[in-house]
């Protein structure tokens, strides 16, 4: 990688307009040069499925697996896999110096192998260097003695990285804001699988007496598998991903409503209105017929009202009646009981 080239602050002055004072040509210099500064560093540390940056990694890893002495007995020939640098990635994401909680769980770090193992680095992302960082793993051998099968310090990253049983092997670097008191840290983590899974009697079984020996591959073992639908559950943001399950359930959504299409296709030619409202079902003819039954029943319905009014009155008519035939009886009695 190479570093920044330093801009001149005479060469950015140029670029400004005349009219403008020393301060302010100074003050834009100062600020293209911070930006220019800050601007790479998202393209400074390289990709996890990047092929040179695979290369260089795993190529290492298997050169100094083949340079461990006393000789390693059944070191395997180490091969990339996606699914560990994905995790790798996924953890580095966090900006945190722990070690990953999801290594021993179920297809929550791989989706076959259990548990993973891991390697990690914090510092400067300007001092990142993946050869280096892995060679400083290795050289935790100078801790380990071979004969009581145990570290006078921490040598955990170099016990996973010549651990006979593991022959997959993947890594990311992530850019950092802040990790812990590191200003624009990068983190590197790689991922082994199998993991060591034993504490203690780490690397009795892996050496022999014999010297050292290249690690021993197998085809079959070291194909590639690519993990085209697998990504890490606790991944935030978790890429979008549709698996073969989500396809299935698009599928059966499609062909159902292709099928409801075909249904309604073939049942309105037979049932012209069946999905129509009420008032838009008859024809015009049919709904002046309809008009004019309407216009019918009001009439008639004004003649029986007419007709319950003029009952009403003839009621009246007959109960003034009684009522004046009534009062005429009484005055003819009253006037009887006077005489």
């Amino acid at each position: 990688m190479k570093a920044l080239r330093p801009v001149h602050l005479a060469w950015c002055s140029q670029l400004l307009p005349l009219v403008l004072g020393r301060f302010w040509k100074l003050w834009f210099c100062e600020l293209w040069i911070l930006l220019l500064g800050s601007g790479p560093s998202a393209n400074f540390l390289p990709h996890e499925e990047d092929v040179d940056f695979i290369n260089e990694y795993v190529d290492l890893h298997n050169e100094l697996r083949g340079q461990v002495s006393p000789g390693g007995a059944n070191l395997r020939f180490m091969t990339w896999d996606v699914a560990l640098s994905r995790t790798a990635r996924a953890w580095g994401k966090k900006c945190v110096f722990e070690r990953n909680i999801h290594l021993e769980e179920v297809q929550m770090a791989h989706p076959t192998f259990n548990p993973v193992g891991e390697n990690m680095w914090v510092g400067p992302e300007s001092e990142f260097n993946a050869s280096i960082v892995i060679r400083s793993w290795y050289e935790e051998r100078k801790k380990y003695t071979f004969d009581n099968d145990s570290c006078s310090a921490d040598c955990s990253h170099y016990i996973q990285l010549v651990w006979d049983s593991s022959y997959k092997v993947g890594c990311a670097v992530t850019a950092c804001p802040t990790v812990g008191s590191i200003q624009r840290a990068a983190i590197f983590i790689c991922n082994y699988a199998p993991g060591v899974q034993t504490p203690g009697g780490w690397l009795s079984n892996s050496f022999t007496s014999l010297p050292p020996a290249f690690p021993f591959g197998n085809a079959d073992r070291d194909q590639a598998i690519y993990y085209q639908f697998w990504y890490p559950r606790w991944e935030v943001p978790r890429p979008i991903v549709c698996d073969p399950l989500c396809m299935f359930v698009l599928l059966v959504r499609l062909v159902c409503f292709l099928m409801c299409v075909m249904i309604v296709l073939i049942v309105q030619p037979h049932f012209p209105y069946i999905f129509l409202e009420k008032q838009m079902v008859f024809t015009p003819e049919e709904s002046e017929v309809e008009k004019e039954k309407e216009e019918k029943e009001k009439v008639q319905k004004e003649k029986k009202s007419e007709r319950k009014k003029e009952e009403r009155k003839e009621e009246e008519k007959i109960e003034e009646k009684k009522k004046e035939e009534t009062e005429e009886e009484e005055t003819e009695k009253e006037e009887e009981e006077e005489e």
